[in-house]
């Protein structure tokens, strides 16, 4: 080789890569491919967990129900069960539901039964068997 083409070759400068702009539109497309699962799979999650809110809070209400009408009917004098039973329906509050109450039994005894139907057709009517029994008055030696 020639000292002019040593020089020529030694002088002569790389090109220089273009600057990027911004992004590539495959770039893009992946971007919002994965985007578009990771929120998917958030909103799938979301909605399992809202729904399962719902039917706990909807199974607390049901249970503080059915304790408030125990609890009422545990209250009430022995003699006066028989004027507690009936179809009762409450349509305000947080917790609407029809509540079915009977008494049956002779003697000492009385059975008493509550059937809770929730409004929401959603949530299973429940049923609760309770058993009076009248208090002795007399003395027990007699």
């Amino acid at each position: 080789m020639t000292e002019l083409s040593k020089r020529s070759v030694i002088d002569t400068p790389a090109p220089r890569p273009r600057p990027r702009r911004g992004a590539g539109l495959a770039e893009i497309m992946v971007a919002m491919i994965i985007f578009a699962a990771v929120a998917t799979s958030y909103a799938a999650v979301t909605l399992r967990y809202a729904t399962r809110m719902k039917t706990i809070s909807a199974g607390a209400a049901r249970s503080a129900a059915i304790t408030e009408y125990v609890n009422r009917l545990m209250a009430v004098p022995f003699d006066s069960l028989a004027g507690r039973a009936g179809t009762f329906t409450a349509s305000t509050g947080t917790f609407p539901n029809t509540r079915v109450i009977t008494v049956t039994g002779i003697g000492n005894t009385r059975t008493v039964t509550l059937i809770l139907t929730p409004s929401d057709g959603a949530i299973k009517p429940d049923t609760v068997e309770l058993t009076r029994v009248k208090r002795y008055e007399g003395s027990p030696l007699s």
